[in-house]
């Protein structure tokens, strides 16, 4: 097991403070709900990403 964070609960973690409502949908936590649209994992960084809210210093 890793010491680091896992990085889209980091994404998620920094849209829910900056007052976006994040909901996980399903089991596996692979894909995310923000208003009427559904995220895979890789959308929701880099929107996390674009807004500046995570460094982007991983490919996804």
């Amino acid at each position: 097991m890793s010491d680091e964070a896992d990085p889209i609960m980091e994404a998620v973690d920094a849209l829910r403070a900056a007052g976006v409502a994040v909901w996980p949908i399903g089991d596996e936590l692979e894909h995310w709900q923000i208003g009427d649209l559904v995220y895979a994992d890789a959308d929701l960084w880099r929107l996390a990403s674009s807004r500046g809210l995570v460094e982007d210093s991983d490919s996804r």
